[in-house]
């Protein structure tokens, strides 16, 4: 079993980047999940770059593309948009989140952190009292 760092990327708008601005291109979903080096956010930034041109955006196109603050996203997620010059889209362009997982043969399991703040934990280096 191994520790890794998983990142859950949704694109909304494939091939909106590259429609000139009109917001009449051809757009689509796609939804990932891939290993990252870590959670921060050009790294996230550079992996929605890579994973929208290889799905069909115009390499280049997401030159402007920045993390923004979104009404109603969750909290731990990261938001990246990028607008057209006369298209301002009420969908953000990637949701992604990024969580530690572990990794078995070919399996992820999503690790939570368990709240001990309102209890007493003991392991081997604390005693009762």
């Amino acid at each position: 079993m191994e520790l890794v760092t998983l990142a859950y990327i949704k694109l909304n708008r494939i091939g909106s980047a590259s429609a000139s601005g009109s917001g009449f291109g051809n757009r689509r979903e796609r939804k990932f999940t891939t290993a990252v080096i870590d959670a921060e956010i050009e790294t996230l930034r550079q992996m929605v770059i890579g994973l929208a041109e290889a799905n069909g955006e115009t390499a280049g196109a997401l030159l402007g593309l920045r993390q923004e603050r979104y009404v109603g996203s969750s909290e731990g997620q990261v938001i990246f948009n990028i607008q057209g010059p006369h298209t301002d889209y009420g969908l953000p362009y990637a949701e992604c989140r990024v969580f530690p997982a572990l990794k078995a043969g070919k399996r992820y399991f999503q690790l939570k952190e368990v709240d001990t703040s309102d209890s007493l934990f003991l392991n081997d280096e604390t005693e009762a009292e």
